[in-house]
């Protein structure tokens, strides 16, 4: 039979115990429901309200705050995973935006990301234990399929503000997070995180959990999405392969995988596909794959413009939040956000951006490569059992970045955390 997580936090004082030990037991119960709460209402970002805050930024500010409380009465050591390329981001975004056309808005940007490492630090530290990872992972589980229902229950009912849809995106899904991509990663990265964990234990409502889910990312019509998904699944089954019968297996799979995408690739034109998608009578086919053309040339002009940026820019970048405002004073004929986190680390934070980023890419290189190497210790072994799933989101979410913004975005910010509690405390 399985502990319940809470058990340990509600034991009753034993006659040696000083004063503070139900304090710090009551903190960490505290701590670990706040966060648990946060966790829940991930998508929760609208109605958006000035300076880009979302209604889960109030449980976030307070998961955060219990945790430090929790700290301090217990004397948890605090530890501060990816604080040396969040500071470089960090850094780079301060210079650019003191030489920049909005420092304002900059310096607001610059307000978010030390909220959310913050976020990243309480969940990383409350999550030292089996049982509080549990039960974070567990709520996120359930509250992803939650949120999928009440999707659902939006298109069957025609309510909007479940849907997200808006005459601008078509019948493109953006649930409650205001953009259809930011919904679709947190698609991905939630079916992952039911994979690696577990949860919920019944195997028939983890299938239904997972074609849901699926279904609920092809209705955001998000190319990256899929393509997230797509390299996911397939790290999943290398290392899953390696895990049972050795590398000599991983390496046959991936070859396996590797020759049947090119015989498909081979005798399926993906240019046909897209031309039918996009004269498609299914709407959800022709505003998501059928739109795939025109958003791979938009890609490639904005690309273009943001490295023009670049070159008159300098060197130091020219702040958060500046690419549009820049293209749109240079009269641009295309005037957006730069759709890329490599690129927007480039020319709005420099060259300290750009090693932020790779920092960060390197540190989850060496984090991920060695929970996969050997296993967890016990406790945490039960809590994960398949700690490859956790390597294909953040893969997945590393190559979204490439063609979306996702460094900013909350959820993301959470399921580093759990890859930065597992390596710290996690491991054998």
């Amino acid at each position: 039979m399985r502990a319940d997580p809470f058990s340990h936090a509600v034991a009753t004082r034993s006659p040696a115990a000083g004063p503070g030990a139900l304090t710090a037991r009551e903190g960490e119960r505290l701590a670990v429901t706040a966060t648990a709460c946060a966790v829940a209402m991930l998508p929760l970002l609208a109605p958006r309200s000035p300076a880009n805050m979302a209604p889960v930024d109030a449980l976030i500010a307070v998961a955060v705050g219990t945790c430090l409380l929790w700290a301090g009465a217990s004397r948890h050591p605090w530890r501060w995973p990816y604080a040396v390329p969040g500071a470089l981001l960090v850094a780079g975004g301060a210079l650019g935006a003191l030489r920049g056309p909005v420092p304002g808005a900059g310096v607001v940007a610059l307000l978010q990301d030390a909220i959310l490492l913050a976020w990243c630090w309480a969940v990383a530290n409350i999550a030292s234990s089996p049982e509080r990872l549990r039960v974070l992972l567990a709520t996120w589980a359930y509250s992803a399929l939650a949120w999928v229902v009440a999707l659902f229950i939006g298109l069957a009912a025609g309510v909007t503000v479940l849907t997200g849809q808006t005459p601008s995106e078509g019948t493109r899904t953006a649930l409650t997070f205001g953009d259809p991509n930011y919904s679709a990663s947190y698609y991905v990265i939630s079916l992952m995180i039911i994979w690696a964990s577990g949860y919920p234990r019944r195997r028939a409502l983890r299938v239904v959990a997972y074609a849901l889910l699926v279904v609920a990312l092809v209705s955001t019509g998000s190319n990256s999405g899929l393509v997230s998904l797509a390299i996911g699944s397939v790290i999943v089954a290398v290392l899953a392969a390696g895990r049972r019968a050795g590398i000599a297996a991983a390496v046959a799979t991936l070859a396996v995988i590797l020759l049947g995408g090119a015989a498909l690739a081979s005798r399926i034109s993906f240019k046909d596909v897209q031309t039918a998608a996009h004269g498609s009578r299914f709407a959800v086919l022709r505003d998501g794959l059928g739109r795939s053309e025109k958003s791979v040339a938009q890609r490639h002009m904005l690309l273009s413009e943001s490295l023009n940026l670049y070159r008159s820019g300098g060197p130091l970048g020219e702040g958060p939040v500046s690419t549009k405002p820049r293209l749109r004073a240079r009269m641009a004929p295309f005037v957006k956000e730069a759709h890329d986190d490599y690129i927007a680390a480039l020319i709005e934070r420099g060259v300290l951006g750009v090693a932020g980023i790779g920092l960060l890419i390197g540190g989850l290189a060496v984090r991920l490569t060695r929970l996969v190497a050997a296993p967890l210790a016990d406790g945490f072994a039960e809590v994960v059992p398949r700690p490859h799933a956790l390597v294909a989101a953040v893969v997945g979410t590393l190559v979204a970045m490439g063609v979306y913004e996702l460094l900013h975005v909350r959820h993301m910010w959470a399921l580093l955390a759990f890859v930065a509690a597992l390596y710290i405390w996690g491991r054998r």
